[in-house]
């Protein structure tokens, strides 16, 4: 629907794609938000599992759930990113291009994302 209410703004043919990927991840990381204000009752969240040396952290992201309140945690400059990356499964290269933004700025982003989700949840598994 918001893609048709804004059908007269799309640009052309070779950034169509793009900008439909743009607007739905802003529909998406508005869900996000709109969550922590009416978040869903459960009886219990799922566990994170880390390895000892963290090198499976790219496996963690198989929990989609896991997922979602990482995102939903980081700020909104790495949301974006994140989303694209992790959820919808781009390459730094089709983020950056969604997003109007370098490869070497989403890498950054992916980067610092990573690390503040590393730190979370190792502060989640010592509590």
């Amino acid at each position: 629907m918001r893609v048709h209410r804004h059908i007269e703004q799309a640009p052309d043919v070779r950034e169509a794609l793009a900008w439909i990927y743009r607007i739905a991840t802003n529909c998406c990381l508005n869900e996000i938000r709109a969550r922590r204000l009416r978040p869903e009752p459960r009886e219990t969240l799922p566990e994170p599992a880390l390895s000892a040396a963290d090198a499976s952290f790219e496996n963690r992201f198989v929990d989609q759930e896991l997922v979602r309140r990482l995102i939903g945690r980081a700020g909104s400059k790495l949301q974006g990113p994140a989303w694209l990356y992790h959820v919808d499964g781009l390459e730094q290269e089709d983020v950056a291009r969604v997003l109007g933004l370098s490869r070497r700025t989403v890498a950054a982003r992916l980067k610092a994302f990573t690390a503040n989700a590393r730190k979370f949840l190792r502060r989640n598994r010592q509590s």
